[in-house]
């Protein structure tokens, strides 16, 4: 009886009781329970109705509530999506800052260097000045003892010249 409407079911009981109504009293009781099992069934019927009601009446409200979530998912799906893209190009601009960091450490790196080997050429260029006023100080040194010499054998040679002009050398002529 589950699968008849409850209309059905009270036409059959009523047709039950009109039908019925001419018979004889056992005739008439077993229409009578036959009609009251009806209306028991009815209820029956009636109360599975509410139930199924109630039950498509909750599924409802489920199924909206799990519209609303699923709504509420979107929009923080949607989010997650616009905050993935941004920490995505906050991820492209430090890695390019890495890089350019990485640059800037390696001219760094060149730059210390060419300064240690400018340094160390400056200090060879040092050195090298030192060792060459050193000589320029020996060449010097020399060439004040070479003037020197100088200057006495130029007053040895003009004394010569003296005594040579005091000296008269004969004339010799040869024969």
């Amino acid at each position: 009886m589950a699968g008849l409407s409850p209309s059905r079911v009270a036409l059959f009981a009523l047709f039950c009781l009109v039908a019925l109504s001419g018979c004889k009293d056992p005739e008439k009781e077993k229409a009578l329970a036959d009609a009251e099992a009806a209306k028991t069934a009815l209820a029956q019927v009636r109360m599975e109705l509410e139930a199924v009601k109630a039950t498509l009446d909750a599924t409802q409200k489920e199924k909206d509530g799990l519209k609303t979530d699923v709504g509420a998912l979107s929009a923080s799906l949607e989010n997650l999506k616009t905050q993935l893209a941004a920490v995505a190009e906050v991820r492209d601009k430090l890695q390019a800052a890495a890089e350019q960091v990485t640059t800037l450490r390696d001219q760094l790196t060149q730059l210390a260097q060419d300064k240690d080997s400018a340094l160390a050429k400056a200090a060879s260029a040092q050195n090298m000045v030192e060792k060459l006023k050193s000589e320029l100080q020996g060449q010097i040194q020399k060439v004040t003892s070479l003037q020197e010499q100088n200057n006495k054998l130029q007053q040895a040679i003009e004394e010569l010249k003296k005594l040579g002009n005091a000296i008269k050398i004969p004339d010799v002529t040869a024969p």
